[in-house]
C-alpha cells in the first residue's frame, strides 16, 4: 500500500481584533502554515498531513478557535508520497 499526503488550504476569516491570537494558534499546530493574511482577519492556511481525517480535525479545531467567524476548506488535493516526493526532488 503507498503512502498517501494530503495537501489542502482553507481560508479562515477571523475578528481583525482577534487575529494575532488565531494565528498564533493556527502557527502552534503540526503541519500548519501561514500563507497570507489580510488586515480586515482573512487567513490563508495550508496543511499537507497524512490523512484527509487530519485535515477535517485540524479545520473542526479552527472553526471552534475564539475570534473565528468561519474557515472553510477551499482545495483538497491526495497525492502518492512516494511520486511527490521525486517531484520534489527528495526520493524516499
Amino acid at each position: 500500500m503507498t503512502k498517501e499526503v494530503h495537501i489542502s488550504s482553507l481560508l479562515v476569516r477571523s475578528n481583525p481584533a482577534r487575529m494575532a491570537a488565531v494565528l498564533d494558534t493556527i502557527k502552534a499546530m503540526p503541519n500548519a502554515e501561514i500563507s497570507q493574511t489580510d488586515p480586515s482577519g482573512k487567513i490563508v492556511v495550508l496543511f499537507e498531513a497524512d490523512s484527509d481525517r487530519a485535515i477535517g480535525d485540524a479545520l473542526a479545531e479552527i472553526q471552534l478557535l475564539d475570534g473565528v467567524a468561519s474557515a472553510a476548506l477551499v482545495f483538497h488535493q491526495t497525492c502518492d508520497a512516494q511520486e511527490l516526493a521525486l517531484q520534489e526532488g527528495t526520493p524516499q
